[in-house]
């Protein structure tokens, strides 16, 4: 659960919003050119009937026992708004907070729940001795319900806990552990073809954000820009009141704050990711080995045509707010699918994502669905496996030379071990002896030092 702190300034207008007044009268309208019982049904309370409504969008689900629920919407907004017109008028005198769900959370989100959770929300949050209604929404695929309150309580007093985000992130966790729901709602695994609108705009501005950040070939705030352009997303700046820079995401007419899609698409956040990708890129190519150059063939053969290696580049060290660690970034280079853990800012339980590099788009792939499916192209294994070979010691790799010279007396098996160190006169014999492997240079050394010792006979102590 996520509780949003909207606010308001007109007790009528929330009252409206909140029992889709427009949507009702829009399906009176439709109902009465059918039925004129119907009609003159509606004209009499001119579609402010809450019980008997035509939309199955809203549900009514609790409220302070001084409302006047049975006589419409200006009974109610009036009701609402009586504690505030004892005292002096005040800035946004109407609360309203809506408390977002999980998706999964949805089988077990009865009426009663919901009414508990968003009971214990006001008390927690100190928004008491107040009048209220809370109601219920369909709209949308995870489950949610509005609050809508006087920031005036019965004493005349102001409720000033509305504006005290941190402990409304505090009281969001305690809720959750104690109903044992999900924290927040992650955009990346919500299924947008449930959703309608402005908010399955917003879902998938997201998720196209988020693939354009994790293209490779993005490394500063210019290239990330244009890709974006490409893709239909435009990108505009504003400096806000208080100086501070303001970004703004657009898709066609609709135009989301960044924070509204996830604080994570900040400028200066993304310059900072910019900034270690590229580091990251120029220590790969130093660090790559050279590939060898290729031996001079007969102009009467052909080059043989050479298969373009398949390269990973890395990944950022943070993805989505995931640190990469070097196991997964090594595996990830590898092929490999990796988990990683994502949850909405604030959030308490992590939520499984897998990411993978696909091979047809060459492009990281982050998803939810396990992938069963996944398979590592055997060209890339084949280079894969070269690539290691190339990287293992090889059978002198480990020589120290640093052993004294003994002259010409024979040379021990213990001393030449690929790891040990080797006499003087071995190592002057491998210089002579080019283009032979370890092991045929050592058995040719001790013939020729064994044939020398017979010549000079046996050793006089």
């Amino acid at each position: 659960m996520i509780a949003y702190i909207i606010g308001g300034s007109g007790f009528g207008g929330c009252v409206d919003y909140v029992t889709r007044r427009k949507l009702e009268e829009k399906l009176c309208k439709e109902q009465s050119k059918q039925q004129k019982a119907d009609e003159r049904k509606y004209e009499s309370n001119r579609g402010e009937d809450i019980i008997d409504h035509l939309s199955k969008d809203w549900k009514l689900i609790s409220s302070s026992g001084d409302i006047r629920i049975y006589e419409g919407r200006k009974a109610m907004a009036d009701d609402i708004s009586r504690p505030s017109r004892q005292r002096k008028s005040i800035t946004d005198p109407v609360g309203h907070i809506s408390l977002d769900f999980h998706p999964d959370d949805t089988p077990k989100m009865t009426d009663e729940l919901m009414t508990e959770v968003a009971q214990d929300y006001m008390k927690k949050m100190g928004l008491t001795n107040t009048p209220y209604i809370v109601v219920r929404h369909y709209d949308k695929a995870h489950p949610h319900c509005h609050i809508v309150f006087s920031r005036v309580d019965y004493d005349g007093k102001i409720l000033t806990q509305t504006t005290n985000f941190k402990k409304n992130e505090r009281v969001c966790k305690a809720l959750n552990l104690k109903h044992r729901l999900i924290q927040g709602k992650s955009k990346l695994n919500t299924d947008v073809s449930k959703l309608r609108g402005k908010e399955k705009v917003r879902y998938q501005l997201v998720r196209d954000i988020a693939r354009v950040y994790l293209t490779p070939s993005v490394t500063d705030w210019k290239s990330y820009v244009e890709l974006l352009r490409r893709n239909g997303i435009t990108v505009r700046q504003k400096i806000g009141k208080s100086g501070r820079l303001n970004l703004y995401y657009g898709v066609g007419k609709q135009e989301f704050w960044y924070k509204k899609l996830d604080p994570f698409f900040s400028r200066e956040n993304l310059e900072v990711k910019f900034k270690a990708r590229r580091e990251k890129q120029q220590e790969a190519r130093v660090q790559s080995p050279t590939s060898p150059q290729p031996q001079p063939q007969r102009k009467s053969q052909p080059k043989p045509k050479q298969p373009e290696p398949i390269v990973i580049p890395p990944l950022p060290d943070v993805v989505c707010g995931v640190k990469i660690d070097p196991l997964r970034q090594q595996a990830y280079q590898e092929g490999k699918f990796i988990s990683i853990g994502i949850c909405e800012p604030g959030g308490v339980v992590p939520l499984t994502h897998w990411m993978w590099y696909d091979f047809v788009k060459r492009e990281p792939v982050i998803s939810r669905a396990y992938p069963s499916d996944h398979k590592i192209p055997e060209a890339f294994q084949r280079q894969l496996a070269a690539k290691q070979s190339q990287a293992s010691p090889s059978p002198g790799a480990g020589i120290t030379l640093s052993t004294p010279s003994f002259g010409s007396a024979p040379i021990q098996d213990e001393g030449l071990t690929h790891g040990a160190a080797l006499p003087d006169d071995f190592k002057l014999w491998l210089s002579r002896h080019p283009g032979m492997t370890f092991d045929e240079a050592l058995q040719r050394y001790r013939e020729e030092q064994k044939a020398k010792q017979r010549l000079k006979g046996p050793k006089l102590h």
